[in-house]
This record gives C-alpha cells, sequence and structure tokens, in this order.
C-alpha cells in the first residue's frame, strides 16, 4: 500500500518541474486553489525550481478558483524571478482577474505587457473584454474590440459574445446588435447560439421586444435550436416591452421545439401577464408551474401578486400571500410592497397595517412606497389618526414621503370630519413647507 500510494504522489523533492506542473494543474482543474498552492510551495521550499509553466500552472489555478489576489501575487514574484515573463504568464493573471470582473487589474496587465514591447494576442484581447464585460464598462470592451482590429488580428466569437454582453448588460441593446451583426458578416460560425442569445439578452435589458423577436426567428430560419436561454431572454423582453400575448405565444412555443420551459420562463410569463392586468392567466401560469415539478419561488408569487394589484383583486393577493406561508417561502420587501398596495387600492386599511406590521417584524425596510400605500389606504378609510401616525413614523426613520403621503392625510382628516369644520394638525397648507415642518407644526398645536 505504501508503495503504491507513494507511486500516485512522489515528494517534492524528488520531482523536475514537469511533474510539479502536473500535480498543480489537477488541482487547479478540480478548483483546488489551496492544495494547488500548499503543493506548489512544498516543491519550491523542497529546492525544486518552478519555471514558467509551473507559475502559469499555479496563476491558472488561482484564477479558476477566482482568487485573483493570489495570481497576481504569483505572477508578480514569477516577473522579479530570474525569468523573463512572457505573454503566456500575463494572459494568465489577466484571465484570472477577468473571471473576477477586475477589469482595472485586468488592463493594468494589458499596459504592462505593452510597456515590455510583448504583443498582447487575442487572448489577451479575449480575457480584457470579458473583465470589462463583468464589471460593467461597456464602452471599454468595446474600445477592446477595435484595437484588435487595429492590430490586424482575428478577433473570434468569444470576443464577440463578450463585447455584446458587456452592451447588454447596460441597455447599449443597439451597440451589441451591431457586434452582433459584425460576428455575422465575419463569418464566424462556432458558438452561434450563445451569441444570439447575448444579443437577445442585450434586447430584453434595452427594452427592445421587437429585435429579441426578430433574432428568435432567425435562429429559426438559419436551421439552428434556441436554447431554453434563448426563449426566455425573448419572454422576458416581452414582458418588459408590455407584450404579454407574444410572451405567452412564446412561452407555448416552447412547446412545438420540444424544450421544457424553466421556471424563469414562466415567472417572465406570470409577471407580462400581471403587466397587462391579465390575472387569470398569470395564475393559469403559476399553477403549471406546480404541474410542471418545479418549484415555486418568491420571485413567482411576487409576480402573481403584482397581477392581483394591477386589477385589484385583494382576496387573490391575501390568498397567494397565504400560500407562501404554506409552502414555507418568506415574503420579502416586494411580496410587502406590493400586497400593501393592493389592499390600499381596494381600500382595505386594516389589512394594510397589518401587512406593514409584518413587515417590521420580519425586519424588512418599509419604504416611502409601502409607506405612501399605507397612508392612501387609512385615507380612503377615513382614518387620518392612522395616517398621521404612520407620517411620524416616516420622519423617526428619516424617509421623505412624495407628494401622496401629505394629500391622503389631509383627504383623510376630511372624510372623517364631515365638511371640516374640525381640521387635522397636519390639514394646514403646505405651500412652502416641507413635511417634516408640518409635523412639527402638529405636534406644537
Amino acid at each position: 500500500m505504501a508503495q503504491a500510494l507513494g507511486s500516485v504522489r512522489q515528494p517534492a523533492a524528488a520531482r523536475g518541474a514537469s511533474s510539479l506542473a502536473a500535480e498543480v494543474k489537477r488541482y487547479g482543474s478540480a478548483k483546488q486553489w489551496r492544495a494547488a498552492l500548499v503543493c506548489f510551495r512544498d516543491a519550491l521550499q523542497a529546492g525544486t525550481q518552478a519555471d514558467a509553466v509551473v507559475y502559469n500552472c499555479a496563476i491558472s489555478a488561482c484564477g479558476k478558483s477566482e482568487q485573483w489576489q493570489h495570481a497576481l501575487a504569483l505572477l508578480g514574484e514569477f516577473c522579479q524571478g530570474e525569468f523573463e515573463p512572457s505573454i503566456i504568464n500575463y494572459n494568465a493573471g489577466i484571465s484570472a482577474c477577468s473571471r473576477c470582473g477586475q477589469w482595472q487589474h485586468a488592463l493594468d496587465l494589458m499596459r504592462g505587457l505593452w510597456e515590455q514591447t510583448l504583443k498582447l494576442d487575442v487572448f489577451s484581447y479575449g480575457a480584457g473584454v470579458s473583465a470589462c464585460e463583468k464589471g460593467g464598462q461597456w464602452q471599454r470592451a468595446l474600445l477592446l474590440l477595435s484595437e484588435v482590429a487595429e492590430a490586424k488580428l482575428e478577433a473570434s466569437t468569444l470576443i464577440y459574445n463578450a463585447g455584446i454582453s458587456a452592451c447588454g448588460r447596460e441597455g447599449q441593446s443597439q451597440q451589441a446588435l451591431s457586434l452582433l451583426r459584425e460576428l455575422q458578416d465575419a463569418k464566424l460560425e462556432p458558438d452561434t447560439i450563445s451569441s444570439y442569445n447575448a444579443g437577445i439578452s442585450a434586447c430584453e435589458k434595452g427594452g427592445q421586444w421587437q429585435h429579441a423577436v426578430t433574432l428568435l426567428r432567425e435562429l429559426r430560419d438559419e436551421v439552428l435550436e434556441p436554447d431554453i436561454i434563448s426563449y426566455s431572454a425573448g419572454i422576458s423582453a416581452c414582458e418588459k416591452g408590455g407584450q404579454w400575448q407574444r410572451a405567452l405565444w412564446l412561452l407555448r412555443e416552447l412547446t412545438e421545439v420540444k424544450l421544457q420551459a424553466n421556471r424563469i420562463s414562466y415567472n417572465a410569463g406570470i409577471s407580462a401577464c400581471g403587466r397587462g392586468g391579465q390575472l387569470q392567466q398569470a395564475l393559469v401560469l403559476l399553477r403549471e408551474i406546480q404541474e410542471a415539478k418545479l418549484e415555486l419561488n418568491t420571485i413567482s408569487y411576487n409576480s402573481a401578486i403584482s397581477a392581483c394589484e394591477e386589477v385589484g383583486n385583494w382576496q387573490q393577493a391575501f390568498s397567494l400571500m397565504s400560500e407562501m406561508s404554506r409552502n414555507a417561502l418568506k415574503p420579502d420587501d416586494i411580496s410587502f410592497s406590493t400586497g400593501i398596495s393592493t389592499f390600499q387600492k381596494s381600500g382595505e386599511w386594516q389589512r394594510a397595517l397589518s401587512l406593514m406590521r409584518e413587515m417590521f417584524e420580519a425586519e424588512l425596510r418599509i419604504d416611502v412606497i409601502s409607506y405612501s400605500a399605507g397612508i392612501s389606504a387609512c385615507e380612503k378609510g377615513g382614518q387620518w389618526q392612522q395616517a398621521l401616525s404612520l407620517m411620524s413614523e416616516m420622519a423617526e426613520a428619516k424617509l421623505e414621503p412624495d407628494v401622496v403621503g401629505p394629500r391622503a392625510l389631509r383627504s383623510a382628516r376630511a372624510r372623517s370630519g364631515g365638511s371640516g369644520s374640525k381640521r387635522c394638525p397636519c390639514c394646514t397648507s403646505f405651500a412652502g413647507l416641507s413635511w417634516s415642518s408640518t409635523l412639527s407644526a402638529a405636534a406644537l398645536r
């Protein structure tokens, strides 16, 4: 047994650089960066001479586990040694930064390459564009892409995809579509679906539902098979564009192309129906999620509750929130805020205040929108004292109400006081007064 174990892992001192590199690389592939570094350091202390390949494997091991600080430390250590750093060493460091969205450090390394008169290659630019994409730097991503052309390098599909995604993340759908067309003109075939998906996602974030649907059609026209990511992004684009019929159409089309709708696509469909005031359609989709054995989450319920808010159906909203509790799902601030707004529209002030109390007990932050909805609910019920109490709570929370709060408070007092023979302390003219000064005046009177 001892001999067998010895043959699997020899002492570091007995190995050459190639053996050490292989073991460090193996740890890196398994994302065991600590083990990779321990192996690397033990070998160095035992006298093994680490070359550029060994350092590259160690840097890459850290990068794959998103340990960019350790990767940069190793690169710095290597550059200060007896070996001359190469493009491969720098690329390993740029890649490590790229994985973590450390675009500044990635660009610094690219600048370091240029200062050392080392020629940047496609891999360098690809990792740089990817770093900018993750860091939300779409302008810098486009600048790097233009440099690829100036350097007379052939941009890969991966570089274009990263550029499209960088633009898409920041809602720059037109820039993303332009890059997609450039990719098509360059006749770069590999990973075409990922390219289209990046473009569809860009349209979704930029609110360009027409372009998203067009790209989906192009995928099918080119005898390619859109995947669930393609359709989910398309459905979400239609949802953001207020196109609930088209969202449902795409959702139903999944069956035709033999794809299984997932929770993301269903949630987008529910939200689309909710925005369109189609409560019954939203509830049908909610039940379909359950029938498909997919686990409902808070987003699923929030989308359905929003549909209730659109049509003012507080009973259904109350039922859905109760169902969430039965399914061991905790309502979040969106759940509560939407529920409060739904009750407010129906004049159910007691239920609105009850939700606000639950929200407080759940240690969730009550924002201006929720407070305003609560005050407005009290206004509809003629509960000016409750409305005033909520205004006081807002003052304590240092929240500045919107115009709804003071108006609702005056209206609540008018409703409870008849023709207005008596006035609420806060029902003085609000002209030129802040809400906090009005409350102060109320306290003095």
